[in-house]
């Protein structure tokens, strides 16, 4: 794996929020999470619920293969109680232990680097986006994403008075070029600061992208990142589909980051179950603090029912479970990949375009000879019960007119996928005839 060099020393305060400047730890919370209780101690503390009140004595799981999984009493008392705000210490092992298979971050377990890598959990990948904006954005702040992103990401910055400026990609990924050109407006930082204290991030679905189901290639990476070095902004990684892509999987911006600029958040929504609500995020070590500090004034960390649920399938799996896990749920949605383009190509020959992802879950598609998909989307498709997403969703600008729709493969069935292509198909036929 190719290391970039390390080339500016971080001054991660320049880099926070207003808020997060603002923030202090949670005092109870901080006496909580670190002191590491256990039974010897004489707990008059916390306020803690007692056991002997809960109403729920026994659980057992029930997995896939058939087996069954019976929960210890003290593991489930474990999990109906409050947990530490950064999750139970036998995920988060498990965790740092198969990025450092899969990744081999260059500053996890060097802790002598102001910026080392550390994990911590989130109430899934959503959770990590918000507390993300929150640490480092602010009003004026900018941050740059792909030309259609994944509109969350919008949500979250908007309203508090960030500035979102989308880049031109290809099947590539972000166009680096055109990324240095709009860099280019901006003067060179020094001393490890943001440029003029508001370029902040880029934000980026690196694989089986949403909307578009785009894959950044690694010479694509290693040039952002270059140009993230030179221009000294953060890198967040949105790797939700990481596992759904094809083998072998490319290098992500995390197993590059030499310089602790990297917030990588991932999910077990795609590979587990999304109700779990359970992701994590790997950031440097003083923004990880400050998402801390975050969980601790909020959500206080993720569902302990779910980490005990997810816990007993990583203690059946070990890490190599998990991967073969998710080497057959990737062999899934290949499969109804591959079905969901043969009938799109059949219904919809002549009529539209796309690239076939590698991975993923979305068809990102454009209609020939349509210039604005709304309201072919939100009225005509709407009227006729066939749900797919307007480009415009995926846009900063909403108002934006887009001839690119997002279609779903990943729960329709093969008989629904006939029936809905069909029903676009006649009425892309017929607005394409009224246009002409």
């Amino acid at each position: 794996m190719l290391r970039t060099m390390s080339r500016v020393a971080m001054d991660y305060t320049a880099f926070l929020s207003k808020t997060a400047r603002a923030r202090k730890p949670s005092a109870l919370r901080e006496l909580f999470d670190g002191i590491g209780i256990d039974e010897t101690y004489v707990l008059m503390a916390g306020g803690l619920p007692n056991p002997k009140v809960f109403p729920i004595t026994d659980m057992s799981i029930t997995f896939g293969d058939g087996t069954v999984s019976k929960i210890s009493q003290n593991d489930l008392m474990e999990g109906l109680q409050y947990g530490i705000t950064t999750g139970h210490p036998e995920i988060l092992q498990f965790i740092k232990d198969i990025t450092k298979r899969l990744h081999d971050p260059p500053r996890m377990g060097d802790p002598s680097h102001p910026g080392a890598t550390e994990v911590l959990l989130t109430s899934g990948s959503n959770d990590g986006i918000y507390k993300s904006v929150e640490i480092l954005l602010g009003e004026g702040d900018v941050v740059l994403t792909e030309e259609y992103v994944y509109p969350n990401l919008v949500a979250v910055t908007q309203p508090i008075g960030c500035d979102v400026k989308a880049i031109r990609m290809d099947k590539d990924g972000i166009i680096p070029e055109c990324l240095a050109a709009e860099l280019s407006k901006w003067p060179k930082p020094v001393d490890g600061k943001p440029s003029l204290g508001r370029l902040k991030a880029l934000y980026c679905v690196p694989n089986g992208d949403n909307p578009t189901g785009v894959r950044y290639t690694n010479e694509r990476k290693r040039e952002i990142y270059r140009l993230a070095q030179e221009y000294n902004f953060i890198i967040i990684e949105d790797d939700a589909y990481f596992y759904l892509e094809e083998k072998p999987f490319n290098e992500s911006f995390l197993s590059m980051d030499v310089d602790g600029r990297v917030i990588r958040l991932e999910t077990f929504s795609k590979t587990i179950a999304p109700g779990l609500r359970l992701g994590f995020a790997l950031a440097p070590k003083p923004f990880f603090n400050q998402l801390r500090y975050v969980s601790q004034a909020s959500t206080q960390g993720s569902s302990n029912v779910s980490q005990m649920l997810v816990r007993e399938l990583f203690r059946k799996w070990g890490v190599d479970g998990y991967i073969k896990h998710c080497e057959e749920v990737n062999n899934f949605y290949s499969k109804r990949r591959i079905v969901c383009e043969r009938i799109a190509r059949k219904h919809l020959n002549g009529m539209a375009e796309w690239e076939s992802p590698t991975g993923g879950m979305f068809l990102w598609m454009k209609f020939k000879g349509v210039t604005d998909t709304l309201k072919l989307v939100m009225e005509r498709l709407l009227k006729r019960k066939v749900l797919i997403v307007t480009g415009a969703a995926f846009s900063a600008d909403v108002t934006r007119p887009t001839p690119y729709v997002r279609i779903s493969y990943s729960k329709v069935s093969e008989e629904d996928m006939e029936k809905g292509f069909a029903i676009i198909a006649e009425e892309l036929r017929a607005l394409q005839n009224e246009q002409n």
